[in-house]
């Protein structure tokens, strides 16, 4: 079982079968689901498979997933996630979910800026948010968390500053991995 995640407002935990209704209300919104690459799930049976689905990604490390839980009501009120590993796992894409009652309250940005801890503890130097052009709230959310445009395609570029700063690589790219995605 992956770590545990402490904030002041959230914590991240793993998820459960007994999360399922909570997960429902996340992946069956039409609204949250907007700018997924999914659709909005359309049965609590979907749920179930998609947490088999996150199981055995976390077991063979492919993905790690984490549940976003706000301490006050010790509700789950949103998912995110590292996932698509470079082969070095310097770099990552960062997913997340957050019920929509719950928008515009910083709550993932908090739950962010933990995950963001613990990629560093892994070795993970540059993470990387594909975003719809359209999801204005989501862009917004990344670039406040220090994330850069990098092309026409909003993916959003966040480098360790301690590994970035000053030390380029072959090709005169500066980062963990230098080439980008």
């Amino acid at each position: 079982m992956k770590a545990v995640l402490q904030g002041e407002r959230v914590y991240l935990r793993s998820m459960t079968k007994a999360d399922a209704a909570a997960l429902f209300a996340i992946y069956g919104s039409e609204a949250t689901m907007a700018f997924a690459s999914d659709p909005a799930f359309s049965s609590l049976g979907m749920v179930y498979q998609m947490l088999e689905s996150v199981a055995r990604l976390e077991s063979s490390g492919e993905s790690l997933e984490w549940a976003i839980v706000e301490k006050a009501r010790g509700k789950l009120i949103g998912t995110c996630g590292l996932h698509s590993f470079t082969p070095s796992r310097a770099e990552c894409e960062v997913g997340c979910l957050l019920n929509q009652a719950y928008w515009g309250q910083g709550l993932m940005s908090e739950a962010l800026r933990l995950l963001f801890g613990h990629a560093k503890t892994l070795g993970v130097c540059r993470l990387l948010a594909d975003i719809d052009a359209p999801n204005h709230n989501s862009i917004r959310l990344f670039k406040g968390l220090g994330f850069e445009q990098a092309g026409p395609l909003y993916r959003l570029v966040l480098i360790d500053e301690s590994l970035a700063a000053g030390q380029a690589l072959p090709g005169g790219k500066a980062g963990a991995e230098g080439a980008g995605s």
